[in-house]
């Protein structure tokens, strides 16, 4: 009689979560100021892809009924792949990681190739985004920008109160009946806990803004699942 043979019990291990953000100090960490490069840099990128944009369709209006036509459009296809690749690399800012290329493999012989390319949905998925990157981009910036500059100001309104006519800010209403006036350094240390508690909500709205363009930029650039 053989003995019993004895196994080792299983062992299943979960992947480790990341630790949840400090909601105070989690407003002006590495993520806040990766997201903030992200949005500036959208600024330079922004305007790449609606030049882009503009270029394959000129290019592709223009030369299409033309025997230089096909060349001419795969060489602007070409160019807007390579803006969609910058884009994709921007995403890491935010993401940790580029996207993964969409694009489908071709074959056969060079027109299959060129008509496989053309019928791919993430060629003119590429497009779309150049045309709509700029402006949602902009939003987001301007946006994060402005709790930015209005944190900043009212943290500092004790520092430059001086510079303005009359010694003096009216604030919220108009100059002859303010709501609040800064006119003294008394008057103005209250407003440096409201330029801090602006400066904690730009940082998240900051996050919030550049997952929501990120998320714009993988759905139009990323894999999809309704193919490639």
């Amino acid at each position: 009689m053989s003995a019993p043979t004895m196994t080792e019990p299983t062992v299943t291990y979960e992947p480790r979560r990341p630790p949840a953000p400090n909601v105070i100090l989690g407003a002006w960490d590495a993520g806040t100021r990766r997201s903030a490069g992200y949005l500036a840099l959208g600024f330079v990128t922004g305007i790449l892809g609606l030049t882009t944009f503009i270029l394959v369709v000129t290019f592709g209006a223009t030369f299409s009924a033309l025997i230089v036509g096909v060349p001419a459009l795969l060489a602007c296809l070409a160019v807007s792949r390579g803006t969609a690749e910058i884009e994709r690399r921007r995403a890491a800012l935010v993401l940790g990681t580029p996207l993964p290329l969409p694009y489908p493999l071709v074959s056969g012989s060079y027109l299959r190739r060129i008509g496989q390319w053309l019928a791919a949905p993430s060629t003119w998925r590429d497009l779309l985004h150049h045309l709509l990157v700029f402006p949602l981009t902009l939003f987001a910036a301007v946006t994060a920008l402005a709790f930015w500059a209005a944190g900043l100001g009212a943290m500092s309104l004790w520092a430059w109160y001086w510079t303005m006519p009359n010694d003096r800010i009216p604030l919220f209403g108009v100059d002859a009946h303010p709501l609040f006036v800064v006119d003294s350094v008394a008057s103005a240390m209250p407003w440096v806990g409201v330029g801090i508690a602006l400066l904690w909500v730009a940082g998240w709205v900051t996050k919030g803004l550049a997952r929501m363009s990120v998320g714009f930029t993988s759905f139009l650039l990323g894999p999809s699942q309704s193919g490639r």
